[in-house]
């Protein structure tokens, strides 16, 4: 029986990220197939400690990128009647994206796009790989300046996928151009033929986006070393129009099937985007309408 893992909408659900399913993307990882540890390990601590070793010695650019998609499938792997050792599992994430903290262009393309390569080694249906890294895409975004770019970079890769947009180079840009990527998506196609679970990826991704650009002031590193994008475009109420359609659709058909997750779903809409997209636009009707004093 498949032990299920509760997302962050409690009736979403996907099955729980194995072990086994963690060997079989090592078995396929070209750049860490000469470590015999990798396969080797029985249990995920000796794997964990094999791989901390590693990233004490000099690493090729491949090998690091790979480490990173190992350390975030290690974060996410459940373990039978034990609960996961979170702390342990960050240890490694952390470790992994801090190796080489450099913000080069070519390295977070290379990197984002080779955990993009990565993710079609993981064996399990594309929706669920999604939601795994999403799981732990909040981690990565806090590891260091690195990580926040690939996360980034990934989010809005898996924007793109849903809205089928030709991405050429994996790097974050400004959220105009996230907006437009969505905004490009049939909602009357999503509320059809979508299923909750790759709604709620669109969401997530675009939230976690906008969370981490527009509305964060911690990206002073990131302004310095030549990236753009961290400010709210002045479509924020465009957006926000966007999806309180999108939310007001989902609740007329979730409604009418009585449907609790998709319930989950408008309130996730409501208190992870529109929620801050309304501050925004107080926030600016309030300072157009100071006056100065003479």
């Amino acid at each position: 029986m498949i032990e299920e893992k509760k997302s962050d909408l409690p009736e979403l659900s996907v099955p729980g990220f194995k072990y086994e399913q963690l060997r079989e993307v090592l078995l396929r990882m070209r750049a860490l197939q000469r470590y015999s540890f990798c396969v080797e390990a029985q249990i995920d601590s000796n794997l964990r400690q094999g791989f901390l070793r590693l990233l004490e010695d000099y690493l090729t650019l491949e090998e690091v990128a790979s480490l990173y998609t190992v350390s975030v499938l290690m974060f996410l792997v459940t373990e039978n009647e034990r609960p996961r050792q979170f702390d342990e599992r960050l240890e490694l994430l952390n470790a992994s994206f801090n190796y080489s903290d450099t913000l080069k262009p070519t390295m977070i393309h290379y990197a984002t796009i080779t955990m993009l390569d990565s993710l079609k080694l993981t064996p399990c249906e594309e929706e669920h790989g999604y939601i795994y890294m999403l799981e732990a895409m909040p981690h990565i975004l806090v590891a260091c300046n690195t990580g926040k770019m690939i996360a980034l970079g990934l989010l809005r890769a898996f924007i793109g996928a849903l809205s089928n947009t030709t991405l050429v180079l994996h790097i974050y840009r400004n959220l105009w151009e996230v907006y437009d990527m969505v905004q490009s998506i049939s909602q009357d196609t999503i509320l059809a033929d979508w299923s909750l679970c790759k709604t709620y990826i669109l969401v997530k991704s675009f939230a976690l986006l906008m969370s981490s650009t527009a509305f964060n002031s911690c990206n002073l590193g990131l302004r310095q070393a030549g990236y753009q994008g961290f400010q709210m475009p002045p479509i924020a109420a465009e957006i926000s129009e966007w999806f309180t359609a999108l939310r007001d659709k989902i609740e007329e058909k979730h409604t009418n099937l009585s449907s609790k997750s998709g319930f989950k779903l408008v309130r996730f809409i409501d208190q992870n985007i529109l929620r801050y997209l309304t501050e925004e636009s107080n926030e600016t009707t309030s300072e157009a309408g100071i006056e100065t004093v003479a």
